[in-house]
C-alpha cells in the first residue's frame, strides 16, 4: 500500500509541479494559484482512488505495459479533489487534512493583502474555491489525454470520468435536498452515497481494468466491489464525521451535525428513537447557534437509540457483499491483487481517519 501511494504521489507531484511552472509564465497570481492547488493536494489524502485504478489494472494484468499508468491514475484524484474544494464551500468547512480549506485560505489572503473587508474577503474566497475546483475537474481529462493511452482506451477512460463527474454532481444535489426532506429513507441515502462517493471507487477500478484489457465479467465484479465498498466507506466517513477525533481525521467532528446532514446515523436515529428523541433531533440538527453540549446530546441519541450500531452493521454487510464479488470474476483476478483489494477494503471501513 505504501509503495503504491508513493508512486501515485510521485506522479501527482510531477504533474502539479509542471502546472506551476507553466503558470509562472502567465503571472505571479497564476503561479500562486497553482502552487496553492498543489499544496492542497500534496498536504495529505489517502490516495484511495488512484490506487484503485492501479489495482484494477494489476488485478487483471500484473505486468504493467502502460508507460504512464500512475499518471493516468491521478485523473480520478483530480475529480475527487475538485469536488472536495466545492464540498468544503457548500459545507462551510474551515479545515481539510489539517490545513485551511481553499476558500478559507484565500479569504485570509484577501484580508492581509487587499482590504480588511470581511464580506468582500468571504466573496473572494468563495470565488477562488469555485475556480480551484473547476481547474481540478478539468485537469482530470487533461491527464488522461497526456498519458499516451491508445485512442480506444483513452475514450473509455474519458467516458468513465464523465459518468463519474455527472453522477457525483447528482449525488451532491440529492444530498443537499435531503436536508429538507423529513421522510428520507435508508434506500434514498444508499443511492445518494452510491452517486456521491461509491461511483469514484467503481469508475477508478473500471478505468484500470479497461487499460489492462479486462473482460466484461471482470468489469462487472469490480463494479459491484467498488459500489459496495464505496458505500461502506461513506458510512464509516459519516460515523467519523460525528465521532472521529479531529487531530486524526484532519476535519471537524461537529460539521455534519451543525449542517443537519441526513447521514445514516440520523436516518436510523429517527427510525429507532422515541418521540422525545426525534423532537430533540428536530430542534438541534442544523441549528445555527448549536453549542458543544447540544452536539454531544445528539451524539448521545445516536448511541442510545442504536443508530450507531445499526449504521456500523450495515457498513459491515456492504463490505462482505463487495468482497464476495471479487471471487465471481471470469477469468479469476490475479491472486496477489485480489488479496490486495480485500486488504484495501478492510482498511477503508476499519479506519480512524
Amino acid at each position: 500500500m505504501r509503495e503504491e501511494i508513493e508512486r501515485v504521489n510521485t506522479a501527482l507531484d510531477e504533474y502539479l509541479t509542471m502546472q506551476v511552472e507553466q503558470a509562472k509564465k502567465l503571472s505571479p497570481v497564476h503561479a500562486l494559484y497553482y502552487s496553492n492547488i498543489r499544496e492542497y493536494l500534496m498536504r495529505g489524502g489517502k490516495r484511495l482512488r488512484p490506487v484503485m485504478v492501479v489495482s484494477g489494472y494489476k488485478a487483471v494484468r500484473e505486468t504493467v505495459e502502460i508507460r504512464h499508468l500512475y499518471r493516468a491514475a491521478c485523473s480520478i484524484e483530480m475529480l475527487h479533489n475538485g469536488s472536495l474544494l466545492h464540498d468544503d464551500l457548500i459545507d462551510h468547512d474551515e479545515i481539510r487534512r489539517g490545513g485551511p480549506t481553499f476558500h478559507a485560505w484565500y479569504r485570509e489572503w484577501y484580508l492581509r493583502h487587499a482590504k480588511e473587508d470581511l464580506e468582500k474577503a468571504m466573496d473572494f474566497g468563495m470565488a477562488m474555491a469555485v475556480l480551484g475546483g473547476d481547474s481540478l475537474l478539468n485537469m482530470g481529462p487533461q491527464i488522461i489525454s497526456a498519458s499516451e493511452l491508445s485512442p480506444e482506451v483513452a475514450y473509455e477512460c474519458l467516458r468513465y470520468y464523465q459518468t463519474a463527474y455527472q453522477e457525483l454532481a447528482d449525488g451532491v444535489l440529492l444530498e443537499m435536498n435531503m436536508v429538507n426532506d423529513p421522510n428520507v429513507t435508508a434506500e434514498t441515502y444508499l443511492e445518494m452515497i452510491r452517486l456521491k462517493t461509491a461511483v469514484l471507487f467503481e469508475k477508478a477500478l473500471l478505468m484500470g481494468a479497461t487499460m489492462a484489457g479486462a473482460t466484461e465479467e471482470q468489469k462487472r465484479a469490480l463494479s459491484e466491489f467498488g459500489v459496495c465498498v464505496g458505500q461502506a466507506f461513506q458510512i464509516q466517513d459519516d460515523i467519523l464525521g460525528s465521532f472521529g477525533k479531529e487531530a486524526v481525521t484532519g476535519k471537524s467532528a461537529e460539521g455534519d451535525i451543525r449542517e443537519g446532514k441526513k447521514t445514516m446515523l440520523v436516518i436510523e436515529a429517527y427510525r429507532l428513537g422515541n418521540d422525545e428523541e426525534r423532537a430533540t433531533l428536530d430542534a438541534l440538527l442544523g441549528k445555527k447557534d448549536i453549542t458543544t453540549e447540544e452536539i454531544e446530546q445528539v451524539r448521545s441519541i445516536f448511541r442510545h437509540t442504536g443508530a450507531l450500531d445499526s449504521a456500523s452493521n450495515l457498513m459491515k454487510e456492504l463490505l462482505r457483499k463487495g468482497q464476495g464479488a471479487l471471487y465471481t470474476a471470469e477469468p479469476s483476478f490475479q491472486d496477489k491483487y485480489r488479496e490486495f483489494l480485500l486488504y484495501l477494503s478492510e482498511l477503508l471501513v476499519n479506519r480512524s481517519y
